[in-house]
């Protein structure tokens, strides 16, 4: 890899939106809705746009044209995460149970009160309460 050799920083405002592949978009949006309360924003026949209450943050998510498989990118720790408030963090942790969502052991985490989950394709999701830092 190779460092930059500018003295100016791009300075962004944030992560625009992740894109994921599916193997069944109606069922992963069931579940990043239903789970997350996030809701749909747009739809075309190639994806569906999902933000978060009250932010700006986005999914994409495509219609894969191959079997999804999320670790095959070959990143070890890859995945990403929500912030939640912590009365919120105790009714995701019912909400896990309750509709028998996996849960992901990441032997690399951190230690700290967190839960790493898996999305319907295998999608690693950590959810912690407070702010992401």
């Amino acid at each position: 890899m190779h460092a930059t050799t500018t003295r100016e920083k791009v300075k962004t405002t944030g992560l625009c939106h992740l894109a994921i592949d599916a193997s069944d978009v109606d069922r992963s949006v069931k579940f990043y809705t239903d789970m997350f309360n996030m809701e749909i924003v747009g739809r075309t026949n190639k994806f569906t746009q999902l933000k978060t209450t009250g932010g700006h943050d986005n999914i994409f998510i495509f219609k894969a044209d191959a079997p999804v498989n999320p670790q095959a990118c070959g990143l070890t720790h890859m995945h990403f995460g929500f912030r939640i408030d912590d009365e919120n963090f105790e009714k995701a942790l019912d909400y896990i149970q309750k509709n028998h969502v996996k849960v992901h052991h990441n032997p690399a985490r951190a230690p700290g009160r967190f839960v790493y989950i898996e999305d319907p394709d295998g999608y690693v999701i950590q959810l912690e309460p407070g702010d992401c830092e």
